[in-house]
């Protein structure tokens, strides 16, 4: 951060109003054009504004201009609040004002304020525009706001493309990566415990950071008793502890396995731990999280590792620097905070740490969501092609993409009906689904599009009346669609992770309350193996449809289904028990296969009637012949049921992915 600017960026934060604002703008923007102009007349008539002000404008090259407008709120200012209606005011008054871009600040009474920079893009060569995005930063008096200050305090305001690298996610999770990674290799060099296991380590490692993000989000919701539950559960345990390398066996253990991983007001054992009488209530009743998250995982939990306080503190200390914004990103719209989709990039980069930062951009993925649906139902509902591309894709045309009279597809309540059935029906599969940009990005698109369809005034009213709130929604969507496929166990951690946090945004405040498990269990949704192999015992598994398989096999397939549904319900707590019946199936596969050697074993040694002479051969020659023709084929036969017998005896070390077994509900 510049010298010069510093004093009025943290007067900005302190203290908020057009005032501060105006001097910081002086101070970080060369060409930047004090002039005050009432704005007040574009704020629409039930919207939450009472007063819209510009600052003045930043002139750029190439004429292009950037306005600066404070807009005052009348209630208070929260990271999720009035996000559409404060983009739609800033995209009407860049419209009319033919500005390229507008830094908004939306800000209440209490000193919070949205710092946001919304960029218009046009049309073809005649201006028209085509679409808006906004990025934005949340910042709060009582916040560490440390992305704001990075990015904002050394952002160059001489050119659109300079403001925007201020405002990029992409520069916002490389400065942040650079600190985590240092941190991460620290906490995972520093594992005890682990003997000279370099991957119980690292995976101890990432579980831990895993764990303490989650609770970053559930903390920041309130339901921790405050928002730095964490913060004070250390401060705590230093007061008395420091230096003794209690805290993660003796008091995070007792936090992610027991408090976590029951009942609210459920009397929790918190072994040595000398929990003040605070924090054994908030404990006591803390939200039944479950999900398998806090449970303990087999291979890593259960081997006595543990970290050290030193590098836990540290981590701490990088973590809560930065705001946690319990929202996901949208198309249109990005929180540059700590976010899910902004771990999801970081995740995606430490997973990929050997081969470099493979995560697929949300505006690639969102398209790839859409047209896969679109050319989906094309197929499979009866309705227009035009009017799917135009409930699907709300930028289509030429005009003005968020003219509240664009087309959204014209669908009878026949139509509407038979779309909201297929779409909660639809059952998507990735086979590279890495960190869960693509799972996220459908589950984001089946919800809007359902939302959109159960809303529509000519949608049947039986359907209307049962419309689910956007957590069922999300939750059901989860549960009947998505499903993924990943090699690197890392991957799907942090894959279930993400959808995790996804549906735990929308999560309402009432549900903190509940006796039942809040987060769904996601095993068999997003599974760790080798998408491409489709070999078990030399039998190659078509995709679609069960290999030739005995009938009692087949039953054994289906009847996985109820039980991985329940499972994912919370309904069942183990699934050892699912594993079993599908190593099950894997054995009775293997059985077939060496009984099916076994009969040509026996057809082949079968008394077989007298052979004639073979051409010229004499038959005592054409016996030699046959004679040694069969011992070969015995030998073949003899060596693939050795081979099938020792795949069966190492089948719980080498499970192999079968389609048609693991994800028996949908293929």
């Amino acid at each position: 951060m510049s010298d010069d600017r510093r004093p009025s960026l943290q007067a900005l934060i302190a203290s908020f109003g057009p005032a501060a604002l105006t001097r910081f703008m002086r101070a970080a923007a060369p060409t930047f054009r004090p002039g005050n102009e009432d704005f007040g007349s574009y704020i629409p008539d039930d919207a939450p504004f009472d007063a819209a002000q510009r600052l003045g404008t930043i002139e750029l090259p190439a004429e292009q201009t950037v306005l600066v407008v404070a807009i005052h709120i009348t209630r208070d200012l929260t990271s999720r609040s009035g996000r559409k209606v404060q983009y739609d005011l800033a995209k009407a008054i860049i419209k009319a004002r033919g500005a390229n871009a507008g830094i908004f600040a939306f800000y209440d009474d209490a000193g919070h304020f949205r710092f946001s920079l919304v960029t218009a893009h046009y049309y073809g060569t005649q201006r028209r525009f085509s679409n808006f995005r906004r990025y934005t930063f949340f910042v709060s008096p009582d916040a560490p706001n440390k992305t704001f200050l990075n990015q904002i305090g050394k952002a160059q305001f001489s050119s659109l493309d300079e403001i925007l690298k201020a405002f990029s996610l992409e520069a916002v999770s490389d400065e942040f990566y650079k600190e985590f990674k240092p941190h991460f290799d620290a906490i995972a060099q520093s594992v005890t415990g682990a003997s000279d296991d370099p991957e119980l380590r690292e995976d101890l490692a990432l579980l831990f950071v895993i764990r303490v993000i989650f609770l970053g989000f559930v903390q920041k919701k309130g339901w921790l008793g405050s928002a730095r539950f964490l913060q004070d559960l250390w401060d705590e345990y230093r007061a008395d502890h420091k230096g003794q390398d209690r805290f993660y066996s003796e008091w995070l253990a007792p936090l992610f396995f027991e408090a976590l991983n029951s009942p609210p007001g459920a009397k929790v054992m918190y072994g040595a731990a000398p929990f003040s009488e605070a924090t054994q209530q908030i404990l006591q009743m803390a939200p039944y999280l479950n999900g398998e998250l806090f449970k303990r995982k087999r291979g890593v939990d259960d081997q006595g590792a543990w970290i050290p306080d030193a590098e836990i503190g540290a981590f701490f200390d990088f973590l809560f620097q930065y705001n946690f914004t319990v929202e996901e990103n949208e198309l249109y719209d990005e929180e540059l905070e700590l976010n899910p989709e902004f771990l999801g990039i970081i995740f995606e980069r430490l997973t990929n740490k050997d081969q470099g930062a493979v995560y697929t951009p949300r505006v690639e993925v969102d398209l790839m969501c859409r047209l896969a649906l679109v050319k989906w139902l094309e197929r499979t509902s009866g309705c227009e092609q035009r009017d799917l591309y135009h409930l699907f894709f709300r930028e289509a045309g030429t005009g003005d993409a968020f003219d509240i009279h664009q087309k959204q597809g014209d669908f009878s309540p026949a139509e509407i009906g038979r779309l909201i059935e297929r779409l909660e029906s639809v059952t998507v599969c990735d086979p590279a689904a890495g960190s869960g940009a693509f799972e996220v990005g459908m589950m984001q698109v089946l919800d809007q599009t359902l939302g959109n369809l159960y809303s529509r005034n000519n949608a049947p009213p039986e359907l209307r009346a049962k419309a689910p709130s956007p957590f069922e929604r999300k939750k059901s969507i989860i549960a009947t669609s998505l499903y993924g496929v990943e090699v690197k166990r890392w991957a799907v951690w942090i894959n279930h992770l993400r959808l995790w946090l996804s549906l735990f945004v929308d999560m309402p405040d009432e549900h903190r309350h509940s006796f039942k498990p809040l987060l769904p269990n996601l095993t068999f949704k997003v599974r760790t193996g080798d998408s491409l192999v489709q070999r078990l015992g030399g039998k190659t598994f078509p995709v679609r449809g069960h290999a030739a398989l005995p009938p009692a096999v087949k039953k054994k397939i289906t009847a996985l289904k109820k039980r991985k549904r329940d499972f994912f319900y919370n309904e069942s707590d183990d699934y050892r028990v699912i594993e079993t019946e599908e190593l099950d199936v894997f054995s009775a596969i293997l059985d077939a296969q060496i009984e099916e050697r076994r009969e040509a074993l026996r057809k082949l040694f079968a008394p077989q009637p007298k052979q004639g002479t073979l051409l010229s051969l004499g038959p005592e020659q054409a016996e030699l012949d046959l004679a040694r023709t069969t011992e070969a084929r015995r030998a073949e036969l003899d060596a693939e049921i050795a081979e099938l017998q020792t795949q069966k005896a190492t089948l719980q070390d080498e499970r192999p992915l079968i389609w048609s077994i693991e994800f028996a509900e949908i293929f």
